[in-house]
């Protein structure tokens, strides 16, 4: 165990129980990812009772125990990803899965690190373990259809949205149905990311990313009015990012307001200089 003047350094995760939902959100995610990185402020981690007693070697310890120190390691791997000190989340998740190598949450959150930092074979591993250990789990099928639509295998994402979907205790389904409609736009079907991201918005009205692919569905469609509207109506709900003022910007544009291009073009350059979206402004070909 550290002592209380090394726990003092450490950061304090604040995220619901972690059997059922990851303090990472894909999706966003992004991960969005029902897997995004958390901001935490230092503090001391409270270990739950179970841990007063814990020797550092799983095998000096009993079942219960061993699960209540996954679940700790696995709280600090978030704390410590949420700051960007990937190799001390790597050590705690590793740590996790010496005391309970059955313990979902650690493997999914170990597949997230490892998507990360580009290891793909690695997170493809981990994720394909965490949904062998419960296959109807639908943040877990959720977490991995979207590392699979990323990597572009957008039929089997799609099955393992549907997964998740179907699990009657997934909390987020709002999470999973905008995944979905955002991987099939991918390939521009449009027809079929419609659905999802409608029941996206019906269970959850103002969720952020549902309302940019909506805007970003409309727009491709040509329908540049409807998507201004789904754009009013993420601004009213949520905070500026580069994805959403070059959308907006395009939309302006689509629409001939150049005043509301301006601004967006404006916001885009000042709010986020060093993004691919601003820079992309500055290229000779943009809308």
């Amino acid at each position: 165990m550290p002592s209380s003047s090394a726990a003092s350094k450490r950061p304090t995760p604040r995220y619901e129980p972690m059997q059922r939902k990851s303090c990472y959100v894909l999706g966003v995610m992004l991960l969005a990812l029902g897997l995004a990185a958390c901001k935490h402020d230092p503090g001391i981690i409270k270990y739950p009772s179970p841990m007063s007693n814990l020797k550092q070697a799983p095998h000096d310890t009993t079942q219960e125990d061993k699960q209540a120190a996954a679940q700790t390691h696995t709280q600090l791997a978030a704390a410590y990803m949420g700051q960007d000190h990937l190799k001390e989340a790597e050590a705690a998740l590793n740590k996790a899965l010496g005391f309970d190598s059955k313990y979902i949450p650690a493997h999914t959150m170990l597949a997230i690190l490892y998507w990360r930092i580009n290891r793909l074979q690695d997170a493809d591993k981990e994720f394909r373990t965490a949904v062998s250990l419960d296959p109807s789990n639908g943040d877990t099928n959720n977490n991995y259809g979207k590392f699979l639509c990323e990597q572009g295998n957008r039929p089997e994402a799609m099955k393992h949205f549907q997964r998740a979907l179907a699990d009657p205790f997934y909390k987020t389904p709002a999470v999973a149905n905008a995944n979905a409609g955002t991987c099939l736009m991918k390939v521009r079907d449009y027809a079929g990311a419609a659905p999802y991201l409608h029941k996206a918005l019906e269970i959850q009205p103002d969720y952020g990313q549902a309302l940019l692919a909506m805007a970003q569905l409309d727009l491709d469609q040509n329908k540049a009015f409807e998507a201004r509207g789904y754009m009013q109506r993420f601004e009213s709900a949520g905070q500026a990012t580069p994805e959403s003022l070059l959308l907006g910007y395009q939309i302006a544009t689509r629409l001939g307001d150049r005043d509301s291009a301006t601004n967006y073009s404006n916001r885009l350059q000042d709010q986020f200089p060093n993004s691919s979206q601003a820079q992309s402004l500055n290229g000779p070909n943009h809308d």
